[in-house]
């Protein structure tokens, strides 16, 4: 979105602009792990697109500064936008435990949590669309509470992958180190994408 003098902002639009970028850096994360190469360049093109994220945040932050009028309370808004941010910066930070934790290989039980986590991302960039008709719309709460189903398979996975991991007595440990790390970190995207659907029900019962 191109921000001018005298332009009117859609604060809506932003923030499915914001969550778009979450659902493209989760796009690359699970391309990553289906097709495990280049490890390095691909964490790096993830960390470009978080950065649009952040530059999305700060014209959001600025254009609030300015506005004189919002079409929700300006804190509101300000809150989502940093909740989406959390969730590009949750999924950034997996990315990058990939390289810096040198994993020479993917282990298949990460997989459907990486399809939960695409999946609640995509439900998350509908719902943002949903939420400027949110005083008439009847799609947004099934929306959200899809995302919230997606949340608990994902850390049904979550207690199951740890689990076995820790019984598995021929797993060398270092490996064990570093895949707690990515199973901890998976397990906070998806924390993250509930918490982005939680705030934004909050809002749409606040000012309905």
């Amino acid at each position: 979105m191109k921000f001018g003098k005298n332009k009117d902002i859609n604060y809506f639009q932003l923030l499915s602009e914001m969550m778009d970028c979450s659902l493209r850096t989760a796009t690359e994360l699970d391309s990553l792990f289906n097709n495990y190469t280049e490890v390095e360049t691909r964490a790096e093109n993830i960390h470009r697109i978080e950065h649009e994220g952040d530059e999305m945040l700060h014209n959001l932050v600025r254009e609030l500064n300015k506005a004189f009028i919002t079409p929700i309370d300006r804190e509101d808004l300000l809150k989502l936008g940093s909740q989406i941010d959390s969730v590009t910066d949750a999924i950034e930070d997996v990315a990058l435990t990939l390289d810096m934790l040198s994993v020479k290989a993917v282990r298949n039980e990460i997989l459907p949590v990486s399809a939960l986590m695409v999946q609640a991302c995509s439900t998350l960039v509908k719902a943002f669309d949903e939420f400027e008709h949110f005083k008439t719309s009847h799609e947004l709460t099934q929306m959200l509470i899809s995302v919230n189903h997606d949340e608990e398979s994902a850390d049904r996975f979550y207690r199951a992958n740890v689990k076995a991991l820790y019984c598995d007595e021929t797993i060398a440990p270092i490996n064990v180190i570093r895949w707690k790390e990515i199973f901890d970190g998976m397990e906070l995207v998806l924390d993250t994408c509930e918490d982005v659907a939680d705030v934004l029900e909050a809002m749409a019962v606040k000012n309905r």
